[in-house]
Parts: structure tokens; sequence; C-alpha cells
């Protein structure tokens, strides 16, 4: 099942600060994120300590996407890209 996709202003802001070779690991993780949230590839799984808030790897140095679903689960709305440790202050 795919699905639809929001990405907020502030995903994009932060992502565009990020270098270019980043920029397109991230798209690569919102490409697969959107086809399959259960790929494993992604290792998805919620963050401990939220409500709904989900986090899936960009890559093996720790970089993150956070996500949580619409209402009706069929929207993934886009939350933060960084690393793991930053994450935990702003999910």
């Amino acid at each position: 099942m795919s699905y639809l996709f929001k990405i907020p202003d502030s995903f994009k802001k932060t992502a565009k600060k990020k270098p270019k070779q980043m920029q397109e690991r991230i798209a690569e993780c919102i490409t697969l994120l959107v086809e399959n949230p259960r790929n494993p590839r992604l290792n998805s799984h919620k963050m401990k300590g939220t409500s709904g808030i989900w986090e899936c790897y960009v890559d093996r140095d720790g970089n993150r996407v956070t996500f949580e679903y619409s209402a009706d689960r069929k929207t993934i709305i886009l939350r933060n890209n960084c690393n793991h440790d930053m994450l935990y202050r702003n999910p």
C-alpha cells in the first residue's frame, strides 16, 4: 500500500541545510517510507517516550527521519530529520 505524505515547511527547511549527499539520502528514505513504512531497510519503529511518533533510518551514521500517521492512517506526516541524539530533544 502506498501512502500519501505531507512534508511540512519546517522539515524542508532543515533538509535544505544538509549537505547534498545527505539530502539525497533523505529523499531516498522518504521514497521507501511512502512505498512501505515497514521496509526492513528503514528499521521503522515507534520512538520510546512519545505518543504516535515513529522514526526510521536514513543511514547507518545515526541520521533519522521522524514521522507520524494521520488519523485515518492513509497519510504519513514527516516531522524531523536529524541525528539520533537530537531527535529526543525535538522529535
